[in-house]
């Protein structure tokens, strides 16, 4: 049996996420970027970098409603 993370455990694996987050939202906004100049299209990365960014979006406002 497994024993819960403590608080420190937590923050270390919530600060771990945040910069993975950031890693993967900028390499895909540069591969975007790369793709619009010098092939004049939007490719497949762009449809993941949206997507992501629609399921953060939309777990931070179902999150901040179960707050309330």
């Amino acid at each position: 049996m497994r024993k819960r993370a403590d608080e420190m455990q937590l923050s270390q694996a919530t600060r771990a996420t945040k910069w993975l987050g950031l890693f993967y939202s900028v390499s895909l906004l540069i591969w975007t970027l790369y793709d619009v100049v010098m092939h004049n299209e939007l490719g497949i990365q762009f449809i993941i970098l949206m997507a992501g960014m629609l399921i953060f979006f939309g777990s931070l406002i179902v999150l901040k409603r179960s707050v309330r």
